[in-house]
């Protein structure tokens, strides 16, 4: 029998390179020395502080720099700036706000003047639609179709939750007047408005969540926490599961029963439920008497079998994520890891980081006279 010596040249050799490929990874995810050496210097994973592109700011107040759509936003002077990566302004928008407070999904950009009356609906660079509330603004939240729901609170202290389509029509208000808002999350099928509330009135605190429908403007169930269960947070996942968030653990909650995802144990440093499909937690490891590390666990909100999770060397100072991204900020390091457990960007500086806004595709490392752009 006859061989072709150059297909068998180019058989093996493809055998050879699929082999050498498969034990790289296979290092890469099992041996930390090795991971190391390839994120520093093949994958150059590292990157440094004055050696990015920059945005120059006059101290800017934090909380009016903001990261969305692969932008970085600056609110100055009734001014609404975007920046593209390579720090260049791009477009401005001229709205009116004094207390901004923001939040985004898919396409779209809320931001709303908090205790106050402008709420804005920003998307393609453009306003796509603007409001004068008849309350006070307590709190906004907008899903990847560009519905809107924005708590107020009128003269009687009295809550109201208005859910506006993405054109700015107003389908339904509910009315709260006995207990306190705590958050209000909308589905990303524009099917269901949850709003977390919390009684304090009581020797216990109790919390609920009501689930409304937004086609009918009915409400189908109030869940009932534990006694004593305080509700911090809630949300919608991509799978449209609401995932609550307590003091003390998370649940994943459908048609009034509940699912325990993850309980908060001792040295439990942060958690969040802001992720499209994941929870996560950090914890600090003590490694001695005086020396701790952490580790971040990423649990998936519709399997919470599955469970990922990324050591670091030391102990956070602030935590914070958005779509499939988090960060760790050491104050003069800052990991970003993504929702695989992958070390994205690992940023170091000489100096204390002041604050930094996370995006899907960038974030922005803030200074008191510049903000240093990342881009994933």
């Amino acid at each position: 029998m006859k061989y072709d010596k150059k297909k068998v040249i180019k058989i093996s050799a493809g055998i050879f390179i699929l082999l050498l490929v498969m034990g790289t990874l296979l290092l890469y995810t099992k041996n930390d020395t090795f991971r190391g050496f390839f994120d520093r210097y093949v994958f150059r994973k590292e990157v440094y502080a004055n050696n990015l592109p920059n945005i120059p700011i006059d101290e800017v107040d934090l909380s009016h720099i903001y990261a969305f759509g692969g932008s970085i936003f600056v609110l100055e002077q009734n001014s609404l700036k975007s920046y593209n990566k390579l720090g260049y302004e791009e477009y401005s928008l001229d709205v009116e706000i004094a207390n901004p407070i923001f939040d985004s999904s898919g396409n779209y950009l809320c931001l709303a003047d908090k205790n106050s009356k402008k709420v804005y609906l920003i998307s393609e660079r453009n306003i796509v639609w603007q409001k004068d509330m008849s309350g006070n603004i307590i709190n906004i939240c907008v899903n990847r179709n560009g519905y809107i729901a924005a708590t107020t609170r009128d003269v009687s202290d009295k809550s109201i939750i208005t859910t506006y389509d993405n054109n700015g029509n107003v389908l339904f208000k509910t009315h709260i007047s006995t207990t306190s808002i705590i958050a209000v999350n909308l589905s990303d099928d524009n099917k269901y408005l949850a709003l977390a509330e919390a009684d304090s009135s009581g020797i216990m605190v109790q919390s609920d969540i009501q689930v409304i429908s937004v086609q009918n403007a009915e409400k189908l169930y109030t869940y009932m926490a534990k006694p004593g269960d305080l509700i911090v947070n809630i949300k919608y996942n991509n799978k449209n599961k609401l995932i609550c968030m307590y003091d003390s653990h998370m649940d994943s909650i459908n048609n009034n029963q509940a699912a325990e995802i993850t309980k908060f144990e001792d040295g439990t440093l942060f958690a969040d439920i802001n992720l499209d499909s994941n929870i996560i937690k950090v914890i600090k490891k003590m490694e001695g008497m005086f020396s701790a590390k952490s580790e971040m666990q990423i649990i998936s909100s519709n399997d919470f079998n599955q469970k990922i999770t990324y050591e670091a060397e030391d102990v956070p100072k602030t935590v914070n994520t958005y779509s499939n991204m988090a960060y760790l900020n050491f104050g003069t390091e800052v990991l970003f890891i993504n929702t695989n457990g992958w070390l994205i960007k690992d940023y170091k500086s000489s100096e204390e980081v002041q604050g930094i806004a996370l995006g899907d595709s960038v974030a922005g490392i803030i200074y008191k006279d510049r903000i240093e752009i990342i881009s994933f």
